[in-house]
């Protein structure tokens, strides 16, 4: 059984094909720069030397949708004889609301709840729902699955969920934390058991998914109880362009000095974090290599993000008391082994002690880096959202 998964957003639409239930990934790529007549299409195959590239036209999310299919329909280096060899197609679909806190065969009244949560995730929902759309007309009756970002974070308290404000402010305008990158925390914890062999019921972790976006989060007996983006992705652990949690007395002493809501908001998202300290890069490979040449502002980003990793490490611990493992993902938790370094420097006193060699060798792959004797195991677990998706699509289409 084909399965194609989709993750649509503002400007690209990444993709990739698994035959199920065997969990085979046939194919991946991407449609980028959306929009533009100059648009790239990606396309890699296990066994092609060299990743296939096309530039052309792209104007829209359906056409970018229509290069998927007729790429991976190809003659030449497709994985399927026609389109129609698609049996289901899995959606990312970042916010679920309140609503829906496991994925779901999408119907109109899933669309319509998605739609309504447009304005708590405009820069998602709204390409979440085109790629459903172009499904719809390119496939029509093929059954689609929408896998929520938000959805794994429902089991949190009110205590942890509900923010000190009015409660008008919650039961107007659904102001509260609903936690996103729930679908890479869900696929951490899942694999961080069957890695340490122990029921997924019965393991407490902290997953940290650290990249251009970056959160963590605390889990306990297999599910998250508490995280540290809330209402938006802003929130929380300090981000490569994001501020990660300020406080809220900034943006009025902005507005009050005469910027705008929109040059705030640019500011706090585009602007800060890690690239703004260092005004050097939004890519932290590059800021940790100005680190190491002796570059004082750099210095003082990096230092800066490992230190709010750390806050919310010793308030996880407390939270879950016994914590069998950290596990590290993301694009900078899977390749930098320097941050993981720096994150579990002098923890031993809380059982986490890291092996250098171990880690300085774990650049993008799955590793225990743990040293002997360490009470907690530090594993690396490179990122596999999409599996987790095509696994919930084939549990749900299979029926």
């Amino acid at each position: 059984m084909k399965i194609l998964v989709l993750n649509c957003r503002v400007n690209s639409v990444e993709f990739e094909v698994f035959d199920m239930p065997k969990e085979e990934k046939l194919c991946l790529g991407v449609v980028d720069k959306i929009g533009l007549e100059t648009a790239q299409v990606t396309y890699k195959c296990p066994g092609m030397k060299e990743p296939l590239q096309l530039i052309q036209p792209v104007l829209d999310h359906q056409r970018a949708v229509e290069s998927v299919l007729k790429i991976v329909s190809d003659d030449k280096n497709g994985v399927a004889k026609s389109p129609n060899e698609i049996y289901g197609v899995g959606h990312r679909v970042v916010h679920g609301g309140e609503r829906y806190f496991d994925s779901v065969l999408i119907n109109n009244e899933v669309k319509k709840e998605i739609y309504q949560n447009f304005e708590l995730a405009p820069l998602h929902n709204p390409y979440n729902f085109k790629g459903i759309e172009a499904i719809e007309k390119l496939l029509p009756g093929k059954p689609q699955v929408a896998v929520f970002d938000t959805s794994y974070h429902h089991t949190l308290s009110e205590v942890a969920y509900r923010y000190p404000i009015p409660e008008r402010l919650y039961s107007q305008y659904r102001i509260r934390k609903y936690g996103f990158h729930g679908i890479s925390h869900r696929y951490v914890a899942e694999h961080t058991s069957a890695l340490l062999k122990k029921p997924l019921n019965k393991t407490n972790l902290i997953s940290i998914h650290l990249g251009q976006g970056s959160s963590m989060c605390a889990i306990k007996n297999g599910i998250s109880i508490d995280t540290t983006m809330g209402f938006t992705p802003l929130e929380g652990l300090m981000m490569t362009t994001r501020s990660g949690n300020v406080s809220p007395g900034i943006v009025f002493f902005l507005q009050k000095s005469g910027w705008s809501l929109n040059e705030v908001e640019s500011c706090l998202n585009r602007e800060s974090g890690v690239f703004g300290i260092s005004g050097i890069s939004d890519e932290m490979k590059d800021v940790v290599e100005e680190m190491k040449s002796g570059n004082k502002k750099a210095k003082l980003s990096v230092e800066m993000f490992v230190y709010r990793i750390q806050e919310y490490l010793g308030a996880y611990y407390i939270r879950l008391k016994n914590v069998d493992a950290i596990s590290f993902t993301g694009g900078i938790g899977e390749n930098s082994d320097i941050i993981r370094k720096m994150t579990c420097d002098k923890l031993d006193f809380i059982g986490i002690k890291l092996d250098d060699k171990k880690n300085k060798k774990a650049i993008g792959t799955e590793a225990d880096i743990s040293a002997t004797g360490s009470k907690t195991k530090v594993l690396v677990i490179p990122r596999n959202e999409k599996l987790l998706i095509v696994r919930d699509v084939y549990k749900i289409v299979k029926k």
